[in-house]
């Protein structure tokens, strides 16, 4: 015999399947569905929380429960593009906005100092950076205005070790050298390579020279797609607690990792890392909202500062971020997102084996990265405008070249130019 909460949940589905209730329909309360039914109030309750479980409907706080995904989204095919990806995102995204902003929060018609971020967004980003291993408290977790006024602000606060130079990796993400470059930091680099990182080196800085902090990549580094090994994880924290220097630990790439990939952050016994995450890649560029834990030491002056910048960091899109984090709509489009990415890998390494003179490689959503091989140079090669060269500049050393190919022209034309 069908129980009443299993009932209740069948017909839900059955609703959703049909199309009957589209995307974003609001379900019947849970008074009328227990008359509805003839049934308790925590019956209605279990079955809710249980559709919810399985991503059909979300909770929005103090309206009720609404449907996640209809019809039409669940015979939506998955090899998505990556054009249609963003658009799905953004439609799932705006669902959230528009929840905020019905629900008329008080935060949106007063003063509303709270400086470390929206609470409820917290704790979502509590449970949400808890799957990717990065376990922290609710009072080591702050929101920023995306991950370069985080980035901004530690450049300039003190930090607990009184040191002043800054250590980047070469190559790496261009706005962290305009940041030093702009504001005449003193600051060193290191090579990394498809080779790794010379720990020796890295050691020989730590303890000879005055590294305040090291900025690095350590997933899918920008610009070559690098990722640390376990071994150079754990050696670099290890480093780090040794010498005193602060890791900030950029991870805009993390989630699309392996479980076994573990950030950092996950190392760190001391407090010296700091572990920075942006979703301008898994939800869109334009929602200018980072993440940043801080160790404890750091928290009240990195406070300070940003409070000179800005009030609140865009307490609507922290809500609403906030609901696309709990109700499972980012999850389901990120499992979207690492389809299209993993078959984007999958199909250019299936391309490669074709150049086996091509030996290092990365490729990620945007485009595909190469280094040459020793017998070529940029000079004798002719491609098309839309080729980005990284040659002899601050992305690169001098002895080394590399060339971003964008993923929407042909590659295989391009290869066998680089390659012949």
């Amino acid at each position: 015999m069908t129980s009443k909460y299993q009932e209740i949940m069948t017909a839900i589905v059955e609703q959703i399947e049909s199309g009957i209730l589209k995307k974003g329909d609001k379900i019947p309360s849970i008074r009328a569905l227990s008359q509805t039914y003839h049934c308790s109030k925590d019956t209605v309750q279990r079955a809710l929380l249980e559709l919810k479980f399985k991503n059909y409907i979300y909770a929005v706080n103090k309206s009720g429960y609404y449907v996640l995904e209809g019809k039409s989204q669940k015979e939506e095919p998955l090899n998505l593009s990556l054009t249609e990806y963003n658009n799905m995102a953004y439609e799932d995204f705006t669902t959230c906005l528009t929840e905020t902003l019905v629900n008329r929060e008080n935060y949106l018609f007063n003063y509303y100092y709270q400086q470390q971020g929206l609470q409820e967004l917290i704790l979502s980003l509590k449970n949400y950076l808890e799957k990717g291993a990065i376990y922290a408290k609710e009072n080591d977790i702050l929101v920023t205005s995306g991950t370069q006024q985080a980035l901004y602000i530690l450049s300039q606060v003190s930090f607990p070790n009184k040191k002043t130079t800054i250590l980047l990796e070469q190559p790496t993400y261009h706005r962290m050298i305009d940041l030093v470059t702009s504001q005449n930091l003193p600051y060193q680099t290191i090579e990394r390579d498809f080779n790794g990182i010379d720990l020796t080196a890295l050691e020989r800085l730590f303890k000879t020279q005055d590294i305040k902090f090291f900025y690095t990549i350590s997933r899918f580094s920008n610009p070559l797609g690098l990722s640390y090994t376990a071994v150079e994880k754990q050696k670099i924290v290890e480093l780090a607690q040794k010498y005193d220097v602060y890791i900030i630990e950029d991870d805009y790439m993390g989630d699309f990792t392996k479980s076994t990939d573990l950030p950092l952050h996950y190392y760190d016994t001391s407090g010296h890392v700091i572990y920075l995450k942006s979703f301008s890649m898994t939800i869109f560029p334009a929602l200018r909202l980072g993440t940043i834990v801080l160790p404890q030491p750091l928290m009240q002056t990195f406070l300070e500062y940003k409070k000179m910048i800005d009030y609140d960091t865009n307490l609507i899109m922290q809500k609403a971020l906030s609901l696309y984090l709990d109700s499972g709509m980012f999850e389901k489009n990120l499992n979207y997102l690492s389809q299209v990415f993993h078959e984007q890998v999958a199909k250019t390494t299936v391309l490669l084996s074709q150049f086996p003179n091509i030996q290092h490689y990365s490729a990620s959503l945007q485009h595909l990265l190469i280094e040459l091989p020793q017998d070529r140079h940029l000079g004798e090669l002719k491609f098309t405008n839309k080729i980005n060269y990284l040659e002899n500049s601050y992305l690169t050393t001098p002895q080394k070249r590399f060339i971003q190919i964008p993923n929407d022209i042909h590659l295989s034309e391009t290869l066998n130019i680089i390659a012949k």
